[in-house]
């Protein structure tokens, strides 16, 4: 067993889970936001992805499965569809949740939190949880012997393949997973303060300005992912942090700026 592999594993796992609270604990000490808003961002992004856009997403590739497999040219409009939908649900979600969850007293810092839970429980269920399936998976497959276990001719070829790509991966591999949630969480809160404005500026034009980026981010990724080894497609993603930080330090008000540099010169 690589346990060089395994330990990596379970860093990445403990940081997509951990990551996320450590920063809405710091929304919170710094401005004093209320947790439920944290909550009501997790409830949105569980609703509309979970419970909604992956269901349909996994129901219309199992329609579409021919065509995917027999046109290139499809298979790209897919990958254009799919972006195009994480983006409208995600962001339509959010706005949904402003107009009825927080429904008034529309903030930056209850953005901030708002935004830390959503791409919060992004980073805990759906990248913590399949890390942690594949965690499973290479303990089991790198520890179980399977050869008397009178599975089908079959099946061992299947286990064998998988065993072999087990042992070509890096051991510092599920890192990169770690430090894309890093990058994304900054984001997701960006995105956030971003359908915001449409309840402090009164435009939809914010929203859909939010809608185009997270397409494009998720499009660029994929095909990036498509001709690009793993570490040169984080290092790519890397230069969506500082769009993501000017984001959401263009639009914090004078007064969040006053109370938190307050905050910063009072004693502990």
């Amino acid at each position: 067993m690589n346990f060089a592999l395994v330990g990596a594993y379970g860093a990445a796992i403990a940081f997509a889970i951990l990551f996320p609270l450590l920063v809405a604990f710091f929304i919170w000490r710094r401005f004093r936001v209320a947790w439920r808003f944290f909550w009501y961002g997790a409830l949105v992004f569980f609703v509309t992805q979970i419970l909604i856009r992956i269901p349909l997403v996994q129901g219309a590739q199992f329609l579409l499965r021919e065509p995917l497999q027999d046109s290139q040219t499809f298979l790209y409009f897919w990958l254009a569809v799919l972006a195009l939908t994480a983006g409208i649900f995600e962001e339509g979600g959010r706005w949904l949740g402003y107009r009825f969850l927080i429904k008034k007293d529309f903030t930056w810092e209850k953005g901030l939190m708002y935004g830390a839970g959503h791409g919060g429980l992004e980073s805990m269920l759906l990248v913590g949880g399949l890390m942690l399936l594949g965690l499973v998976n290479v303990i089991a497959l790198s520890s179980t012997n399977f050869s008397q276990a009178n599975l089908p001719p079959d099946q061992l070829v299947q286990i064998e393949m998988a065993r072999q790509q087990i042992a070509a991966l890096e051991w510092w591999m599920p890192l990169l997973g770690a430090y894309e949630r890093f990058i994304t969480i900054f984001f997701q809160i960006a995105m956030s303060i971003l359908v915001l404005q449409v309840f402090v500026r009164g435009s939809l034009k914010w929203l859909w300005l939010a809608i185009a980026l997270h397409a494009a981010l998720d499009l660029g990724a994929v095909f990036l992912a498509r001709v690009l080894a793993p570490v040169w497609v984080e290092a790519a993603l890397t230069l969506t942090l500082p769009l993501s930080l000017f984001i959401i330090f263009y639009f914090r008000p004078p007064a969040a700026r006053a109370a938190s540099d307050s905050a910063s010169h009072s004693p502990a």
